[in-house]
């Protein structure tokens, strides 16, 4: 083959572009044919260019549907214009990597080459088509999914539910109950203002009713004190002389007594022996005995009542000494109404402290409640909302993937006998269905690259050979050449020789 044999046109070529070319010139480009080449091509050769380009069309309108329909159903809350951009950019790779494809595959080349394109080819293929796949199976089952997540979910959202609004009653109740004692008693403290010179004339009111009453015995006196001491003393001397002058009349009593029985010969107290009737010796010693009981009755009788006078003496000047002690609060009242003033400002400043404490206990006990209701909505309610944003059929991808499997493969928690006994051929309903699916888009997807293989090698496909043919020879002679050169251009020290003196010098060791 000559250097101009790649200028020769073959019959029906045709140096200007017709109009039929023109509408397929995006086929052309689609199939990756350049027009300076094609256009030396028959009407024949070109229609099926421009029909292999067509073909890209398939798996890249494909791409596009498949890519909107995944970015659609993948995402929770999609944007439609973010959802039609990665579409058409998706479609735009497919679309590319098709076109290189068709424009690379050479049906002369090396077998391997073409092995490795086509098996590039169905693995890009088989990838998208699982991607595609999967979203569309999920979707057909979507509604069993969503029913399967409905019933194992409800039981749990129930009992989340009855603790969240049991501890909820807790947290709200115990709040309640602290928050109205506080206030009640701040509310009550609000009221008890305090005025000192009030507070100082009731207690001296007070004081006057207790220490002006008849029974109010006052605080005693030093002097009072000791008269209360000699009262006690000459009481308890009275006291002491009433029992030995009882104990002498009772001896007089018994001493008659005897006497008289002794007299009369009859046993007594003193001398239980019998004896003769008459006065007798020990007649005459009890009668003696009961002469000096009677004059020590007389004398403690007498003594008596001279402690009983003293006593009476006595006990007048203490009472004297307590109407003094009396008379002497009533006269300290107007110092004491100064001490209650003090005491009732002091009181006031305790209570407005106590109540600007009480204040901040209540407003920190709202801040708390506030905060311990917080967190217990971020602890319940999140799981609330993902379990009933779960029963309304809104799950994630890994959610739905664990979902299908479970419809698939695992029984319901209310199949009943019969669906458990279908159970083991579900697996084989959705395999049928993803395969469907899979195989619909991986042929789709193949489209083009099996139309390439499958045509016949045309006139295009030889002169785009015969140019890369040519093209890779000079590329093998140059590099068998260019050592030699090399080493008489290091040894002569001479520039690089000119491209086109190189080419001639190349041609002639070629010819040799």
């Amino acid at each position: 083959m000559t250097e101009n044999d790649a200028d020769v046109r073959l019959p029906g070529g045709e140096d200007a572009m017709s109009r039929t070319d023109r509408v397929r010139r995006v086929f052309y480009w689609l199939a990756g044919a350049r027009w300076e080449t094609l256009r030396q091509c028959p009407h024949s050769e070109r229609e099926r260019v421009a029909v292999l380009g067509s073909t890209v069309l398939i798996p890249t309108a494909m791409a596009f549907f498949a890519m909107y329909f995944y970015a659609r159903s993948r995402f929770a809350e999609p944007q439609t214009l973010l959802c039609l951009v990665g579409s058409v950019v998706w479609a735009l790779v497919i679309m590319n990597t098709d076109r290189i494809l068709l424009a690379t595959y050479r049906p002369f080349q090396a077998f391997w080459r073409r092995f490795l394109q086509v098996i590039f080819r169905f693995g890009l293929a088989a990838v998208v088509s699982v991607a595609i796949s999967f979203p569309f199976c999920l979707d057909q089952y979507r509604p069993a999914i969503t029913h399967r997540y409905q019933t194992e979910i409800q039981g749990v959202l129930n009992q989340l539910r009855e603790d969240e609004s049991a501890m909820r009653k807790g947290l709200v109740s115990a709040y309640d109950t602290e928050h109205a004692s506080k206030v009640q008693e701040a509310g009550e403290m609000e009221q008890g203002i305090i005025n000192s010179e009030l507070y100082a004339d009731g207690k001296i009111e007070e004081e006057k009713k207790k220490i002006t009453a008849v029974d109010f015995i006052p605080p005693a006196t030093p002097g009072t004190r000791q008269l209360i001491a000699q009262s006690e003393a000459l009481n308890a001397t009275l006291t002491k002389a009433k029992a030995d002058h009882r104990d002498a009349e009772d001896l007089h009593r018994r001493l008659v007594e005897a006497i008289a029985r002794e007299v009369v010969g009859q046993p007594n107290e003193f001398y239980p022996e019998p004896k003769k009737p008459g006065e007798g010796p020990r007649t005459k010693d009890m009668q003696r005995r009961n002469q000096d009981v009677t004059a020590q009755s007389a004398r403690l009788q007498a003594t008596v009542r001279a402690l009983t006078d003293s006593l009476a003496a006595l006990e007048k000047q203490l009472a004297d000494g307590r109407l003094i002690d009396r008379n002497a609060l009533l006269d300290a009242l107007p110092e004491r109404r100064l001490a209650y003033v003090a005491e009732g400002t002091e009181m006031e400043r305790v209570r407005q402290e106590r109540l600007a404490a009480l204040r901040k206990e209540i407003a920190a006990h709202t801040l708390d409640h506030e905060r311990a209701l917080r967190l217990h909505d971020d602890r319940f309610l999140p799981p609330i909302q993902r379990y009933e944003s779960k029963i309304k059929g809104i799950l994630d991808p890994m959610e739905e993937t664990i979902g299908l499997y479970k419809v698939i493969f695992l029984p319901a928690p209310d199949a009943t006998e019969t669906e458990k006994g279908e159970q083991g051929w579900k697996w084989v309903a959705g395999l049928f269905q993803f395969l469907v699916i899979f195989g619909t888009l991986f042929v789709l997807d193949l489209v083009p690259i099996m139309a390439k293989i499958f045509s016949r090698p045309g006139p295009y496909d030889v002169l785009v050979d015969q140019a890369e043919l040519v093209a890779g020879l000079n590329l093998q002679a140059f590099k068998k050449a260019y050592p030699d050169h090399a080493k008489r251009w290091a040894a002569a020290g001479h520039p690089p020789v000119p491209g086109d003196v190189l080419r001639a010098q190349l041609s002639r060791a070629e010819g040799t």
